[in-house]
């Protein structure tokens, strides 16, 4: 890496030699004294190239050896290495599965897997799942820690290439190297790693395009460009929460290119050439990584985990066909539905539910009676059978399809929907349903399917009691159906997987429909509510026959409906877009989530393991608290300095030039901080403290930029002499303090044995709980 040199720009006036060089003439001071003094003169001044490499090369080390100690404690699954190292082994096995987060991160982790070894065969269950007898799990730990270590190298070069001050370089990489729960971020199989170290290196790129814009289209220009554009790829690769780094990197290009513009001696075609490399490095460029990213994630994936799982049954029939092992790979069965047939119904939307039905009934205090419910669940199951019977018994009902000629089932007709787990038949309530009060309740009732003889002497015609208590329920229009199909005319036949049907039930006229919303976990576990509405063109009304079984019907074959590459791609987003919407705090979860004005205080913890080992990521809440200040302070020295600008006051053209790179610095820290934080208070889905961990590093740069100006302008204010002495101490003392939290905070994040459970009053850090909140 080459650094260009530039002379100090803040020497004061009458002197003629370098302060370092004053202090080394003193004879009356001891021989070690002034070898240190011209030492940290030197590191000051930032220019010579062996202290400089000398510097990085140390905080690399430290990086590294606080990312890899404690590195194997706990031998357990921590956390959310539950979720993330099943997913090492489904790639690593081949096996699909479905996740809110792009493929990125996860293929970068499977990667380290692959490299140390490890089989995909570890279950990684739950939290407290030892290790013991697997290969290549701790080189994934080891991958993400050198990841977490490399973000202290790019923070440091980042602020040396904003601000040309070797000090401030080195107390950004300080803030990073001891800011605790960036280290425990950095230690597990999580990808909070990867995700740090690319958001930080496209902020690092757009430093490095700025620093070689006067040289517009060289090859350092193209270069640094196609760095940027990579490592944003990178970072929206592994979350979309780097699309807020993007966010950063365009603003910046369009005020760049609105510069360009404003310059009337250059053609209007030099701004075109301009837009159109930033539109090839910045925009082209990641989206073709993110697409080979998926492309990847999507060859790797093609075995089903099994025949009822439910993460394929997100997906649309014909993207489940691609899926081996899945029951609509290769499917054979009938194409035009008739009576007798016994099919699963889904519903015709994104990550739409199976028709389902149980032995569990709706809260009987409620409704005066226990009736059966009828959910919507996202999963293959064969309590999503139903068998389409006529309006009325027919007597002959052979093996349990209908005998003789099949009868399609046409537009128009009515039909019944009998559950064959539970023998009962869908019907509609006059009551309200539970959740969803403005649409009717939709149950199943007891039937005898097998004795219809039976049941037509107990029938009553259109018999509107529908709560009668008989073993045997008579046939009315609360259970009776109409078939409508999606711009059918009469005489069109129902088609499996083709055809988009409504069910509206004759007695209320409304339509059988997946309402959106759950169950109470307490009776309904969960499960998504089916009702019938009253709105007919509700678009949640629509359901399709996926899966259709009649042994009198020949079979045929549906590859016309295979997704392709794009289509998988489009629905994967989509789906991925509906899951992250739905992750509201539910249960515990509302007291355990964070909320975002809790972040910069530092004022909750989170515990990740206290089994015998206890892990809580905290932070370091002194760098927490030093890094508001600064919040605070950067904008208001932004303000005077453009009060200065406003009133004239002009300063010699080195110390502008080193303000000019102090107030780009502050503004693009701050917006990239800003960026990375505010959009997270208009979130309503569940939050963690791990999300304001991106915003963190910009606040810490900028904390480092603010301080080393403060530092470098010491010679405005004071003597060279007591300048120099000044600069020292505040350097050291700031040093020693963030030295000093660490060591006091640091096993917070590392991990230390424990007896028992957490007990504030027993606690080894009870002296430190500076908030009742801090489970520490």
């Amino acid at each position: 890496m080459m650094r260009e040199k530039e002379e100090r720009q803040d020497k004061p006036a009458g002197t003629e030699k370098p302060l370092w060089e004053l202090v080394a003439s003193s004879k009356t001071k001891p021989a070690f004294t002034k070898r240190l003094m011209v030492s940290l003169d030197v590191f000051r001044e930032g220019e010579n190239e062996a202290v400089w490499w000398t510097a990085c090369w140390v905080f690399v080390v430290a990086a590294v050896f606080s990312r890899l100690h404690y590195i194997t404690m706990p031998y357990k699954v921590v956390w959310d290495e539950a979720h993330f190292g099943k997913m090492v082994g489904w790639y690593i096995n081949r096996t699909f599965f479905m996740d809110v987060h792009p493929p990125g991160g996860k293929l970068l982790l499977a990667l380290f897997g692959y490299l140390g070894g490890y089989n995909g065969t570890h279950s990684f269950a739950n939290p407290n799942t030892p290790y013991d007898g697997y290969h290549g799990i701790m080189p994934m730990r080891v991958g993400c820690a050198l990841l977490g270590a490399g973000m202290v190298p790019l923070g440091f070069h980042t602020v040396w290439t904003l601000t040309r001050s070797l000090p401030a370089s080195a107390f950004a990489a300080t803030l990073i190297t001891f800011e605790v729960g960036t280290i425990t971020l950095s230690k597990f199989i999580l990808l909070d790693p990867p995700l740090l170290f690319f958001i930080l290196a496209s902020f690092h790129g757009l430093c490095l395009m700025h620093s070689v814009a006067r040289r517009s289209f060289s090859r350092e220009w193209w270069g640094w460009s196609a760095y940027t554009g990579a490592m944003l790829g990178c970072a929206v690769s592994v979350k979309f929460v780097g699309l807020f780094v993007v966010a950063v990197v365009g603003c910046y290009i369009l005020h760049d290119l609105w510069i360009h513009l404003g310059h009337t001696h250059q053609p209007l075609v030099g701004v075109v050439k301009h837009l159109a490399a930033r539109a090839l490095c910045l925009i082209l460029l990641p989206a073709l990584i993110y697409v080979t990213v998926f492309a990847i994630h999507d060859q790797l994936l093609y075995r089903a985990q099994d025949v009822f799982a439910a993460a394929e049954a997100h997906f649309s029939p014909g993207f489940q066909m691609t899926l081996q092992d899945n029951a609509l790979n290769n499917v054979s069965q009938p194409r035009d539905v008739v009576y007798g047939s016994v099919v699963t119904l889904r519903n015709d939307n994104l990550a739409g539910v199976y028709l389902h039905s149980h032995n569990l009934t709706y809260p009987g205090e409620v409704l005066g009676q226990s009736l059966q419910q009828v959910t919507g669940f996202r999963a293959k199951d064969f309590n999503n059978h139903f068998k389409i019977l006529f309006p009325e018994d027919d007597p002959d009902l052979g093996d349990g399809f209908y005998n003789g000629e099949p009868e399609t089932l046409v537009h128009g007709d009515w039909v019944r929907l009998y559950h064959l787990s539970t023998n009962a038949v869908l019907s509609c309530s006059k009551n309200k349903s539970f959740v969803t009060k403005k649409h009717k309740l939709v149950y199943a009732k007891p039937y005898n399917l097998t004795e219809p003889a039976q049941a037509a002497s107990i029938t009553e015609a259109f018999n509107l009691d529908e709560n009668a208590n008989i073993s045997n329920a008579a046939v009315t229009p609360w259970q009776l159906w109409m078939v409508h199909i999606e711009g059918g005319k009469p005489g069109d036949a129902v088609r499996t997987l083709d055809s988009r049907i409504r069910f509206m039930c004759v007695a209320p006229k409304c339509a059988l429909t997946w309402s959106r919303a759950a169950l109470p976990l307490h009776w309904g576990g969960g499960q998504a509510e089916v009702t019938c509405s009253h709105n007919l063109q509700d678009p949640f009304t629509v359901w399709m026959v996926e899966q259709h079984f009649n042994p009198y019907l020949q079979n045929h074959t549906y590859n016309h409906l295979r997704s392709g590459f794009v289509s998988r791609l489009v629905e994967s987003h989509r789906v991925m877009a509906w899951v992250n919407s739905r992750l509201k705090p539910e249960g515990d979860q509302v007291y355990t989530s964070h909320r975002p004005w809790m972040w910069p205080i530092c004022f909750k913890s989170q515990v990740w393991f206290d089994v015998n080992f206890r892990i809580v990521l905290l932070g370091n809440p002194v760098i927490f608290w030093i890094n508001l200040v600064f919040l605070v302070a950067a904008p208001l020295l932004l303000l005077y300095h453009h009060y200065q600008h406003k009133r004239g006051l002009l300063d010699p053209p080195q110390l502008a030039a080193r303000k000019e790179r102090l107030v780009f610095a502050i503004k693009w820290l701050l917006l990239a901080y800003l960026l990375h934080y505010v959009p997270f208070y208009t979130m309503d889905r569940i939050l963690y403290y791990h999300h304001y961990f991106p915003a963190l590093q910009f606040s810490s740069m900028l904390t480092a930029v603010v301080f080393g100006y403060w530092l470098d302008s010491l010679d405005s204010w004071l003597f060279p002499a007591r300048a120099s002495l000044a600069f020292h101490w505040a350097s050291a003392v700031f040093f020693a303090i963030l030295a000093y939290s660490f060591h006091l905070f640091c096993y917070v994040g590392y991990g230390h044995p424990t007896v028992s459970g957490f007990n504030p009053d027993n606690s080894t850090f009870k002296d430190i709980r500076f908030f009742d909140e801090w489970e520490i």
